[in-house]
């Protein structure tokens, strides 16, 4: 382990950490840290109201609801936080880099403005109870607002800021006399920029009817093979863990695409089960689910014994959800999006894990999982349930946290060596 630890930090380190010293890069995770607090405290109102125990939820009731209401108050509007965070970022860099004096208001209000412009409000119809015409509803789509709308909102802030700038720069703005307010300067002179702006992102959306969320996942969809094989595990399981390393909700585009597909799978083989007869599928979404996506707990658990501070407390923060499969204040808050010393055993530790359950599998070491378990039970516990008791099931998860802990290991090393180099810089 100590040769590798070395060759990670001598010979894949070194250009990693060149690449995230890239200005975008350092936007993007900065990005992250931003939202934190609200990914960490939506993780304990979701513990509160879905803690995977009956007795528990019994005695909530009702209050479940009252407890769930919070829940996703940051991940339900990860997208709109984004591309707030993302604006404020990319001036700041530019602030305190290039030693510029951008106001950092209106940049980020055109930002949000374009956001909106690119996920209009829809108008629904509804019934109303004890009505007989159907009313309506009109709002902003949630997915795009969600985890699914994340890249756009990046895309967005960025393209807003620099376009914002570039005018800015070309003193391209309205002049005011001098002894006006700044504040009512700083809006006069955004005017023009800000009407360019939202002149080309009208473009996009209204005239070229352009939806970036759906671009994404017709880009990828015909990467998604569908079928119970295990070439479509791993694709699927690479696809995903790539999707997410760069700022894209992995698992709303995949089953986008294959979850019709995974639905019936699942059906037939919980039907089959009732049956007694044999499984027709074996590589379902809840074989993936149970042995796959296991959760970030080994990184969690690493991130608290870690000599960094910063990373110490992240662990600390994230271990709780972590238990239970919420993974969010890690891949946003640390983050492992866009970290490129993380992004790599992030998507290693999956992969493995998919190659090591399918050959698992194939050998009749662990058994096909396919009852539901709801996702935010802890992963051996959830496995050992899913496999209708299967004690080899569980002893499969707690092997694949193991492995996944080594793998992080030498990445983790990396990186808190590099964060020792900054807060001595700091310093």
């Amino acid at each position: 382990m100590d040769k590798i630890t070395q060759f990670v930090e001598t010979k894949i380190a070194p250009p990693l950490i060149k690449f995230s010293q890239l200005k975008y890069v350092q936007v993007i995770q900065r990005t992250g840290l931003g939202i934190m607090s609200l990914l960490v405290i939506g993780s304990l109102f979701l513990l509160l109201a879905s803690f995977p125990n009956d007795t528990y939820l019994n005695f909530l009731g009702e209050f479940r609801w009252t407890l769930a209401a919070a829940s996703g108050v940051g991940t339900s509007f990860i997208a709109l936080f984004t591309v707030i965070t993302t604006s404020y970022a990319l001036v700041e860099w530019y602030n305190q880099n290039k030693n510029e004096k951008m106001d950092i208001v209106q940049p980020m209000i055109l930002a949000v403005a374009s956001f909106l412009l690119i996920n209009p409000a829809q108008t629904v119809s509804t019934i109303v109870e004890g009505s007989k015409e159907p009313g309506s509803f009109s709002g902003v789509p949630s997915a795009a607002l969600g985890a699914l709308g994340v890249f756009s909102a990046i895309l967005v802030g960025i393209v807003t800021v620099e376009m914002y700038r570039f005018f800015i720069r070309k003193k391209i703005v309205m002049k005011l006399p001098e002894g006006v307010p700044a504040m009512v300067s700083n809006a006069f002179t955004a005017l023009i920029p800000s009407f360019f702006v939202i002149v080309f992102w009208w473009l996009i959306s209204a005239v070229l009817h352009i939806n970036i969320n759906e671009l994404i996942t017709s880009v990828f969809e015909p990467l998604v093979k569908v079928g119970d094989s295990s070439i479509a595990v791993i694709i699927v399981t690479l696809l995903n863990r790539i999707l997410w390393s760069v700022g894209i909700h992995g698992s709303n585009i995949v089953s986008g695409v294959a979850g019709t597909f995974w639905t019936q799978m699942m059906t037939a083989n919980q039907t089959a089960m009732q049956a007694g007869e044999p499984l027709p599928y074996t590589f379902t979404s809840v074989f993936m689910d149970n042995y796959i996506w296991t959760g970030l707990f080994p990184l969690a658990l690493m991130l608290t014994r870690s000599k960094v501070a910063r990373l110490k407390g992240m662990g600390a923060l994230a271990l709780p959800a972590a238990v239970f499969n919420i993974g969010e204040p890690l891949i946003f808050g640390l983050p492992i999006m866009m970290n490129p010393i993380l992004m790599i055993p992030f998507t290693l530790s999956s992969l493995v894990l998919a190659i090591t359950s399918v050959i698992g599998r194939v050998l009749g070491w662990i058994p096909v999982p396919v009852l539901n378990v709801p996702w935010i039970t802890p992963a051996p516990i959830k496995a050992f349930l899913a496999a209708n008791g299967s004690w080899a099931a569980l002893i499969f998860v707690v092997f694949g946290w193991v492995v996944s802990y080594f793998i992080y290991l030498p990445f983790v090393k990396a990186l808190e060596k590099q964060e020792l180099v900054v807060e001595e810089t700091m310093e």
